[in-house]
């Protein structure tokens, strides 16, 4: 079976949100710790969780740039600008995390359709869905910690 031949946008969009998910991977894991440390068991392994989802991210996005017959890129990727210790603090870098993925994959998910490659398209909708979803979970959970303060955190995160 002959590989499609992907064009170089849609690469150069590949490896973009590869490089961007291994960052979230990391930067979740780093928080996952720190909120374990803290005392914040349901928060931690809220956070966990999503790492792997994102490290899943990756490595179907790594399959694909594979499967198109290029080897993947390894570029820098983002790492917490601060050593953050409060879950509110968590959440905000977490929302901006999300929001600029977001907008990654759906500048990625235009061009997939103009250069015509649906299976890397129908990829980055299903990764945009699961995004969506942590952003929703992340900017609910912020606006309840403002809200409702500590009883918040210590119903919900700890």
């Amino acid at each position: 079976m002959a590989r499609p031949k992907a064009s170089n946008k849609v690469l150069e969009v590949l490896n973009n949100i590869y490089t961007g998910e291994i960052g979230a991977v990391g930067i979740y894991m780093d928080q996952h710790i720190k909120a374990a440390d803290a005392g914040y068991k349901q928060f931690a392994d809220m956070l966990k969780k999503d790492a792997v989802e994102e490290m899943k991210h990756a490595e179907h996005l790594a399959e694909r740039i594979l499967y198109l017959g290029v080897d993947v890129r390894y570029d820098k990727h983002e790492v917490p600008k601060m050593p953050e210790t409060d879950p509110i603090d968590f959440f905000k870098t977490d929302i901006m995390l999300e929001t600029v993925a977001i907008k990654r994959l759906n500048d990625g998910i235009n061009i997939c359709f103009k250069e015509k490659d649906n299976g890397s398209r129908l990829l980055l909708e299903t990764i945009l869905q699961e995004e969506e979803t942590h952003l929703d979970v992340y900017e609910t959970m912020l606006e309840n910690i403002t809200k409702y303060g500590d009883a918040y955190i210590v119903q919900h995160l700890m």
